[in-house]
């Protein structure tokens, strides 16, 4: 039961940052467009989208499935995953013509970038909190085998 707490928790915080993000990215490129307002419609859209992309996250990254590929190896499935989910969401959703070369290119770049943007801040925080972790290990090792020296 703990195991699956643990899981809902992550679930929710993973979402919430994608949930998060979307909206802050529609509305800056709204606010270029300028338009002033969101159809209430669109947040149930993105929190449809968030949720599909966050389950996409965690059977790629989580303990469920591709265990043993390497990093980059998911980072590839995962962004070919969340891309080709984008793509046709924004398709069924109509919020881009996908006939339309253009367009399709805009939103391939934009999302190249923002995945790239995403992964890198990720990436900075684990690298950041990583080593603070591992400086805490060091100096509880490093006090630990000085008591036992001082106990001897």
């Amino acid at each position: 039961m703990k195991k699956y707490m643990e899981i809902i928790v992550q679930f929710k915080f993973v979402w919430g940052l994608f949930f998060t993000g979307s909206i802050i990215i529609y509305t800056i490129i709204n606010m270029l467009l300028g338009k002033t307002s969101m159809d209430f419609i669109t947040v149930w859209q993105f929190i449809l989208l968030t949720i599909t992309l966050t389950f996409i996250y965690y059977l790629i990254f989580g303990e469920f499935i591709l265990k043993t590929l390497h990093v980059r190896y998911k980072v590839l499935v995962h962004f070919l995953l969340s891309y080709m989910t984008l793509l046709i969401g924004a398709h069924l959703l109509k919020w881009i013509d996908t006939s339309n070369v253009s367009h399709l290119g805009l939103f391939t770049i934009g999302c190249i970038i923002l995945y790239l943007a995403v992964s890198l801040s990720f990436f900075m925080y684990y690298k950041s909190t990583g080593e603070q972790l591992n400086k805490k290990l060091a100096l509880y090792k490093r006090q630990k085998s000085g008591e036992e020296k001082h106990n001897d």
